[in-house]
C-alpha cells in the first residue's frame, strides 16, 4: 500500500488549520421572539369585516383584541384573513351578551340587534379576541348593569408565547361616570405575578385619573402618541412583564377609531 508523503499530510494539516480559521463564527443569539398586540374598536353596524381584513392583514399581529363588535363580524373577519391573506387566526368570542331582562329594554339594544342581524334580546356583541397563537378558553367578567348603556365587561385569555403565557385582558369600558369603577374592576382582573397585557377602548384619556388602577401594576405603552379617535387617545395597551419596543396608530376610514399597534418583548 502506497503511503502518503510525510510534507502532503503537513500541507494538509495546515490547509486545515488555514479554513478553519477563516470559517465565519455563528452569529450571536437574536433577541427573544417578540409579540405583536394590535386593539380595535371596529364600530360594527357602520363597518363591515371586508373593511377590517386588509388593515389587519397588513400589520399582522398576534392577537388582535376587537370591541364594538357582533360575533358574526368576529367569525366572518377571521375567515376573510384565512381565505384571502393567508393568516389563520381563532376567534375568542367574548360577547357581553344577552342582556339582562331589565336591560334588553333600554333604547341601545334595539338598535344592537339591526347591527348584529339579531333581536334585542339575542345580541351577541361586545368584545373578541383573534389569536394566531394557541390560546386558552375565555374567562368573562361583567361589569355592574348600567340602564344607559349595554353590558359591559371583560373578556380574559392566556395566550402561548415561544417564551411563555402572556394573559390578555380585552375591554369596553363605558361613558357617563362608570369608568373609574369599571377600570378598577378591570385591573383587579388582571392582577396577577406573569406577563400580562390590559388592552382596548378605556374611554378615559392617558392623563386622566380614571386609570389610576392599572397605572398601580401596569405600563402604559406610548401613551403621548398619536389620538386613536376624535376624543383623544381612549384605546390603550397596558403592559406588565413585557417591553415595548414599537407602537403605531395607522390611519383607517373602516371605523371610527384607529388602531393601536404595539410590539413587545419578554421583560
Amino acid at each position: 500500500m502506497r503511503r502518503t508523503p510525510r510534507a502532503l499530510l503537513l500541507v494538509l494539516a495546515v490547509l486545515a488549520v488555514l479554513v478553519a480559521g477563516c470559517t465565519t463564527p455563528p452569529p450571536p443569539p437574536g433577541p427573544p421572539p417578540g409579540l405583536r398586540v394590535m386593539t380595535w374598536n371596529v364600530q360594527t353596524g357602520a363597518h363591515d369585516p371586508d373593511e377590517w381584513a386588509p388593515v389587519v392583514a397588513d400589520h399582522r399581529p398576534d392577537v388582535l383584541a376587537l370591541q364594538e363588535v357582533c360575533t358574526r363580524d368576529a367569525e366572518e373577519l377571521a375567515d376573510l384573513l384565512r381565505r384571502d391573506h393567508a393568516l389563520a387566526y381563532a376567534v375568542v368570542r367574548g360577547p357581553i351578551r344577552p342582556p339582562s331582562p331589565a336591560e334588553a329594554l333600554a333604547p341601545i339594544n334595539a338598535a344592537l340587534g339591526p347591527a348584529c342581524d339579531t333581536g334585542p334580546n339575542d345580541v351577541l356583541y361586545g368584545v373578541a379576541v383573534l389569536s394566531r397563537l394557541p390560546v386558552g378558553p375565555p374567562r368573562i367578567t361583567t361589569f355592574p348593569p348600567d340602564p344607559r348603556d349595554e353590558q359591559r365587561g371583560a373578556l380574559s385569555v392566556e395566550v402561548a408565547t415561544p417564551t411563555g403565557p402572556v394573559a390578555v385582558h380585552n375591554s369596553h369600558i363605558g361613558l357617563d361616570g362608570v369608568q373609574t369603577a369599571q377600570i378598577r374592576r378591570l385591573a383587579e382582573v388582571a392582577v396577577g405575578p406573569g406577563p400580562a397585557v390590559v388592552l382596548g377602548d378605556l374611554n378615559v384619556g392617558p392623563d386622566d385619573p380614571e386609570l389610576a388602577a392599572l397605572r398601580q401594576g401596569f405600563t402604559n405603552v406610548d401613551p403621548d402618541g398619536p389620538a386613536t379617535s376624535s376624543r383623544g387617545r381612549i384605546d390603550h395597551v397596558f403592559v406588565r412583564g413585557l417591553v415595548p419596543v414599537g407602537a403605531e396608530v395607522p390611519d383607517v376610514t373602516a371605523s371610527d377609531h384607529r388602531p393601536l399597534v404595539v410590539d413587545l418583548r419578554p421583560g
